[in-house]
């Protein structure tokens, strides 16, 4: 992503740039709003007043639009712990995702330039893996996990579930077993040694949910976590953004990144801003001397809580 000089950003620039990040984020309702909103209009000969025209970077297209709400719809899906049909909703409007046919490792596994990449694999083949294995700590669950979660005071804490007799118990059981073999089918299929080596002890921990009556209640507890399908969602979305030509975090993100990064190594190197420097703000000024004995302001690192509080 180029860098640009942010003091020269125009208003249709800067409203650019909060688009991009409410449609990438998939707040796709508040994004119709502030293209509505935040519209040039002019009055015509009339007096009546008409919106100006946008090019295409000022303006949320159609197909933006309906993709921030697919991986909504994909995100809740997992988030809500149903896989499968994440899984069907992927191979249905972005079958590239998990799709092994005719995979570009190399321009999988290297970057280009300074581009940000994403933070997790968005190899197909992981990509599967990590479903598959969702999926069966899903059906290892005894206690349901609400999402979004009720409110604590008005719910019982949730039972775990009871099954009708043994047979019922017998065929859960075989279930699970069956699908536990398929993990170690989905396995041999990542693309190095080292990703099988990697994942197998991993794999080994997860299927030892059968040994527990209760595995929300076991050793092995962290995998039926919300957080766990929180991270499984994150990592799809960012398999999609990256196989849809997209880039992984908006422009907005970026650029917070980008302005962290630079002001916390001159921060480190003590580096002396200019005399028109417009500074981060922060409440931990640091100072240092000159060679006159003169005190100055060491270069502040850039702190995003601070900034918003700030400006409010």
């Amino acid at each position: 992503m180029d860098s640009i000089d942010k003091s020269q950003l125009s208003p249709y620039q800067l409203r650019a740039m909060v688009l991009d990040y409410l449609a990438h984020s998939g707040y796709t309702n508040t994004a119709c709003a502030f293209v509505q909103d935040s519209a040039i209009r002019h009055l015509d000969m009339d007096g009546e007043e008409v919106l100006q025209a946008e090019s295409g970077a000022h303006q949320l297209s159609d197909s933006s639009l309906k993709q921030a709400e697919l991986r909504n719809q994909i995100r809740l899906e997992l988030l809500s712990g149903r896989v499968d049909d994440a899984t069907s909703l992927l191979n249905k409007y972005f079958p590239s995702v998990l799709s092994l046919k005719d995979v570009d490792i190399s321009s999988i596994s290297s970057s280009h330039d300074m581009d940000y990449v994403a933070s997790t694999s968005v190899h197909p083949a992981h990509l599967n893996l990590n479903l598959r294995i969702q999926s069966f700590i899903e059906s290892c669950r005894t206690v349901p996990l609400e999402y979004p979660p009720l409110p604590a005071q008005s719910t019982p804490k949730p039972k775990p579930e009871e099954f009708s007799g043994d047979s019922s118990i017998i065929d859960h059981q075989t279930n699970l077993l069956n699908n536990a073999k398929k993990l170690y089918a989905y396995l041999r299929m990542l693309p190095s040694k080292q990703d099988i080596e990697r994942h197998e002890m991993e794999l080994q921990n997860v299927i030892g949910l059968l040994a527990y009556k209760i595995p929300e209640e076991s050793t092995v507890s962290r995998y039926m976590e919300q957080s766990r399908r929180a991270a499984v969602a994150e990592q799809i979305n960012s398999a999609i953004l990256y196989h849809s030509k997209l880039t992984p975090i908006s422009q907005l993100e970026y650029y917070i990144r980008y302005n962290s990064v630079v002001w916390s190594v001159l921060n480190e190197l003590r580096v002396k801003p200019r005399p028109d420097a417009s500074l981060p703000p922060t409440s931990d000024q640091k100072t240092s001397k000159l060679s006159g004995g003169q005190t100055c302001e060491v270069c502040p690192p850039f702190d995003m809580q601070e900034f918003l509080d700030s400006r409010s």
